[in-house]
């Protein structure tokens, strides 16, 4: 979308549209997040040496539950289950971010002699590993390998999974076939039974059928979940970005009217307000009405101005002042606008410093360990974290996540490296030749780990780097386009009052 910013100028400030419908990102990112694979936990096992490795992983003890789990099936002290037990282990692994030994795990299982239930749960399983490092045919190739129906959630969750996949490929129809099955209940009764799984479906259903071209039965899917009742966080963040949906869409076809229905309905408390105030106020103008655009732009260029759809309004402020030919509040708001995307450059250089010295892994590496292996962080534990407010949409991503997990486990390891090699030390009875053997081997273990450690910490770096690079450019983009426009606008004053403004 293109907005004049003068009446007769000959210039025009860009008010980046959202992606058509939003379908990219966000939906990737609400499915995944659903999709984070937990330790696997088999209610039926009663093998007590299993239960104890559960438990220690429950209360925040990884290494000692892997420890314990994989020395108890290595001795051939599980007989019950071996199997069940494995992929208990391979879960272990896969919550403490070891994620190619979780992966091997699965992949033996799979290909195993082993029930078929087992074998399928382990196929299941590596997809989803696979999934989340960005192997999509991998994970597509896992899926197929499942022989039957899965039990339960399990289905869901492959059928999500599948369709997901699917989608990233561009097969539409495909996934809309796998999208049908997981949605065949009614919404009432999803909700009722608390079915994440076939929520995220239907969202993902209404927007592959858009992207078919099969607009109408798309529009009723996406409407039911944004009317329909809501009494979670998430369940109230996914209406809101169905309704959004669907305001984008007809936005994106010039039907504001239609658009403007859609956008009132989404709160604007929640974590979707920035985009439908900004999309509000475009329904406002693409109608001519600026004076009402300003209200919900105005209100927008006051949030924090790190996130992108206020750096947004702060151009289209300005942009809906020089429509109304109120010159002198147009530079205004540029000449403020300037000012904070300033303000925001350097902040963004003092984030990128945190980065380059450090402080921003110790500071998330804090955050983690206070987390059990599992969980995700919130929005709200990035509140103090250096270059946090430009850099969330990195830390949501499962790549930032599970190397940030990766890392804290290298630095406990390496703590248990340096406790061990003290024990080493204070031992007494130890062989001069036997306490050598185990020092070399502290020694040796610790480089390793230390090159490990200083490669992931270095991956880490690049990726926030380049998270912050790139809105650092966007904002002296932005820049250049305020300056741009308030050159046109003395130009076009000039002509048109000789100067007098």
């Amino acid at each position: 979308m293109s907005l004049r910013c003068v009446s007769g100028g000959s210039g025009h400030v860009r008010l980046p549209a959202l992606k058509r419908m939003l379908s990219g990102v966000f939906c990737l990112l609400l499915s995944t997040q659903a999709l984070v694979a937990a330790p696997v936990v088999w209610d039926s096992i009663e093998d007590p040496l299993v239960r104890a490795a559960q438990f220690d992983l429950l209360v925040g003890a990884p290494f000692e539950a892997v420890t314990r789990l994989e020395s108890d099936l290595a001795q051939g002290y599980i007989k019950h289950q071996p199997a069940q037990a494995q992929l208990v282990l391979g879960g272990m692994y896969l919550a403490s971010g070891a994620h190619h030994k979780a992966a091997a795990i699965f992949a033996a299982l799979g290909s195993s002699g082993q029930p078929q239930q087992v074998q399928n749960l382990a196929w299941l399983s590596l997809a989803q590993v696979q999934y989340q490092h960005g192997q999509t045919n991998e994970a597509l190739e896992s899926l197929r390998r499942i022989s039957g129906e899965l039990p339960g959630q399990a289905q869901q969750e492959r059928l999500l999974l599948s369709a997901m996949a699917l989608m990233q490929q561009q097969h539409f129809g495909q996934a809309v076939t796998h999208l049908r099955q997981l949605g065949q209940k009614s919404l009432v009764q999803q909700l009722s039974e608390k079915s994440v799984w076939a929520t995220y479906g239907r969202f993902n259903l209404g927007v592959a059928l858009f992207r078919q071209g099969k607009e109408e039965e798309g529009r009723m899917l996406l409407e039911e979940l944004g009317s329909g009742a809501a009494d979670t966080e998430e369940s109230r963040a996914l209406r809101d970005k169905a309704n959004l949906t669907l305001a984008y869409h007809h936005l994106d076809k010039n039907e504001p009217e239609e658009a403007q229905r859609y956008f009132v309905k989404t709160r604007l408390q929640g974590p979707m307000s920035s985009q439908a105030l900004l999309g509000l106020g475009r329904v406002y103008s693409a109608k001519n009405l600026h004076k009402k655009s300003l209200v919900p732009w105005l209100r927008l260029s006051k949030m924090d101005a790190s996130d992108p759809a206020v750096q947004d309004s702060l151009l289209a402020v300005p942009f809906a002042f020089g429509q109304l030919e109120a010159f002198r509040q147009a530079l205004e708001h540029y000449q403020l606008a300037l000012e904070k995307f300033k303000s925001e450059v350097e902040q963004i250089d003092q984030a990128e410093a945190a980065v380059n010295n450090g402080a921003l892994a110790d500071k998330l590496v804090h955050i983690v360990s206070r987390q059990s292996m599992g969980q995700r962080w919130l929005v709200q534990d990035l509140s103090d974290t250096p270059g946090g407010r430009y850099l969330w949409q990195l830390f949501a991503t499962n790549e930032f996540q599970e190397t940030l997990k990766n890392y804290a486990q290298l630095r406990l390891s390496l703590g248990r490296l340096e406790q061990w090699s003290s024990q080493i030390d204070d031992a007494r009875g130890l062989s001069p030749a036997h306490r050598r053997v185990l020092e070399k081997k502290v020694v040796n273990l610790q480089s390793e780990l230390l090159s490990v450690l200083d490669r992931t910490q270095k991956h880490l770096k690049v990726l926030a780097q380049e998270t912050l690079k790139h809105r650092k450019q966007r904002l002296l983009s932005y820049a250049s386009e305020a300056r741009f426009s308030m050159a046109q606008m003395y130009d076009y004053a000039s002509r048109r009052w000789g100067g007098e403004q």
